[in-house]
């Protein structure tokens, strides 16, 4: 195991170095240049403009800006760059902006697992049935909600109407805290349950019928039809024998879905002012501040290797005839 894990994390070099080139290919030759917005400022003169280009190095060949990036980008912290507006780093923004998006994405993931795999397996069971039917409008109706839609509507419901007619809010329509509340963990609460529900939604739709239809493939299997035949309680044969082989579908799932609890979720971000890295991106790309765009994204192709790193461990763990060689 410990020699496949340093194989892969060996083979991610090269594929994250490919990713930093393509990422900082792209700022050169967009049309607005990464050096633009400095240079904005009509009364600044040649002389201003060229010492803004030297010192920051991009009247340096392609290769040495390159060069200077990925120095800096390995770096020990690394250097992600500096905003353009703030005037802050790409990374204490990051420092700043990701712990509210764990606690956002990690609250929404809880919910999600807890209720989507027990969900997809009742639905398995009792395929058919009322239950299963109900699952699967359900189901359906969540994956076709969009979030700015959903999140919205659901800002008009209990945040919006009940003020209008009753003087106060059910929900707040945004942000983490009130106002002299910073800190509270209960007003922390009362601001995620909206954010939360609008991203759980639609990922239990989606989580359940993928462990539903993972579960009616190992049902279907030999082995359970033996456990069956041997007399085992029907709860033992789902849960120890059909259990662990259906999750393989739903960790590569998941694998995938790792980088999304560090970089948050835009959309749903944006529409309740949550301050993540969701919200964090937007910004940054709404003001073409290049250094902050890029930054976050290396950070994201980072934790995709990472996570399907997670997932190809944790498919031995699920399934032990998987063998790593």
């Amino acid at each position: 195991m410990t020699k496949y894990i340093l194989r892969r994390v060996l083979q991610a070099i090269p594929v994250l170095f490919v990713i930093s080139l393509i990422l900082f290919t792209i700022t050169q030759v967009l049309p607005d240049k990464p050096w633009a917005l400095l240079l904005h400022n009509p009364r600044l003169t040649l002389a201003d403009r060229a010492r803004i280009l030297h010192y920051y190095g991009f009247d340096q060949p392609f290769w040495l800006q390159y060069f200077l990036y990925m120095k800096h980008l390995l770096s020990l912290p690394p250097d992600l760059g500096t905003s353009y507006f703030s005037h802050q780093t790409t990374l204490s923004l990051i420092r700043e902006r990701l712990p509210n998006t764990l606690v956002l994405m990690g609250s929404f993931y809880i919910v999600t697992l807890a209720l989507s795999i027990p969900i997809g397996i009742i639905a398995a069971v009792k395929q058919y049935s009322k239950f299963d039917n109900l699952v699967t409008t359900g189901a359906f109706v969540g994956i076709s909600l969009p979030n700015f839609w959903f999140g919205l509507m659901l800002i008009i419901l209990f945040a919006v109407i009940p003020y209008e007619h009753l003087g106060f809010k059910i929900f707040p329509t945004g942000g983490m805290w009130d106002p002299g509340h910073v800190g509270d963990p209960l007003n922390l609460l009362w601001h995620l349950v909206l954010p939360a529900i609008v991203l759980s939604v639609q990922s239990i739709a989606q989580y359940s019928r993928f462990m539903r239809s993972s579960m009616l493939d190992v049902l279907n299997q030999d082995y359970i039809r033996t456990a069956r035949a041997k007399g085992l309680a029907e709860g033992r044969v789902v849960l120890r024998h059909a259990l662990r082989n259906s999750l393989l579908p739903l960790i590569t799932l998941m694998g995938i879905e790792i980088p999304q609890l560090f970089v948050g979720a835009l959309i749903t971000e944006q529409v309740f002012a949550w301050p993540g890295m969701g919200r964090l991106f937007w910004d940054a790309a709404q003001k073409t501040d290049i250094q902050v765009l890029v930054g976050v994204l290396v950070l994201l192709s980072v934790l995709v290797v990472f996570g399907n790193l997670i997932a190809d461990v944790a498919y031995g763990w699920a399934d032990p005839r998987i063998q790593y060689r």
